[in-house]
């Protein structure tokens, strides 16, 4: 498939495997893989392409169809990862980098406030268009203002937490957005108080999720009132199997590829999850992990 790409600050590959690059190894062909060197290049080839344009993080929390992701995947790469303090209690950090890093810097930098982030899995990035959260905590509750690139017009913008009208796993804004760095802020506290917390919260981790098997994290959200993964159990789904796909029985809210599953196993799996519970229960479970690419 020949594309016209624009010459832009940046590196782009064509015809990628997404099942190289996915947490859960599936997902056919990227068209084109592009990563930006800087905000600049980012901003250039928006406005400088008519390509469809999609967004990936660490892929923590995506399914990528087999037939693959038509017109320019972005990725941001290492340009990104970085994470720096701002003042005795506020840490900038790049979309790139991870949220467990950020709650390790902040501990090193003895600022409380963002421990629950190292339980959750993925970018800096990807959490904001989230507003991802665990253990009782969000981002919404420590990010003061983000910077993003708006994939309509290319332009670049600082937004405040107001302006992002976050609400329980999404945000407000209106159309697509690229998010490139944020600053949080936190509290100022002990180190050796702040170790404690990241520790429980990891061995917390370790005892109710399946971190060692092929997965994405949560499959649906929590609807109001309820919590997904009793819905799922009560439904007797817990270690349902399709194809190479399962539903964990360690965490019924937890998708495993478990034995070279297709996209389709998974995707069909969580189908069948939802159907389920909507049969049973009248609840409408709603998918937390990102599904991309067409049919």
């Amino acid at each position: 498939m020949l594309i016209s790409l624009p010459k832009v600050r940046g590196i782009y590959r064509c015809n990628v495997l997404m099942s190289k690059m996915t947490w859960l190894n599936v997902g056919g062909q990227a068209d084109v893989l592009f990563k930006p060197r800087d905000i600049e290049g980012l901003t250039c080839l928006i406005k400088d392409t008519e390509l469809p344009i999609n967004v990936i993080g660490a892929t923590s929390n995506v399914i990528v169809r087999d037939s693959g992701i038509r017109g320019i995947t972005v990725k941001l790469g290492k340009e990104f990862a970085y994470i720096t303090c701002k003042g005795s209690n506020s840490i900038v950090a790049g979309a790139a980098a991870l949220l467990s890093n950020l709650a390790y810097f902040a501990g090193e930098q003895k600022i409380s406030g963002l421990e629950f982030l190292v339980g959750i899995p993925g970018t800096v990035g990807g959490g904001l268009e989230m507003n991802a959260g665990a253990y009782g905590s969000g981002i919404a509750s420590v990010v003061q203002s983000i910077k993003a690139v708006n994939l309509e017009d290319g332009n670049l913008y600082e937004l405040s937490n107001e302006e992002m009208g976050y609400f329980y796993r999404g945000h407000s804004l209106k159309g697509q957005w690229i998010f490139v760095e944020a600053e949080f802020k936190g509290v100022n506290s002990e180190y050796e108080a702040i170790l404690r917390r990241l520790k429980e919260i990891i061995d917390k981790k370790n005892k109710s999720q399946p971190i060692r098997g092929k997965t994405a994290g949560c499959i649906f959200k929590n609807p109001k009132d309820y919590q997904a993964w009793e819905l799922i159990d009560k439904s007797g789904c817990r270690g349902l199997d399709n194809g190479g796909a399962k539903i964990s029985k360690k965490h019924c809210n937890f998708l495993l590829n478990y034995n070279n599953a297709t996209a389709s196993d998974l995707e069909n799996l969580g189908n069948k999850v939802r159907d389920t519970v909507r049969d049973k229960f009248n609840v409408e479970l709603e998918w937390e992990i990102r599904v991309l690419g067409g049919y």
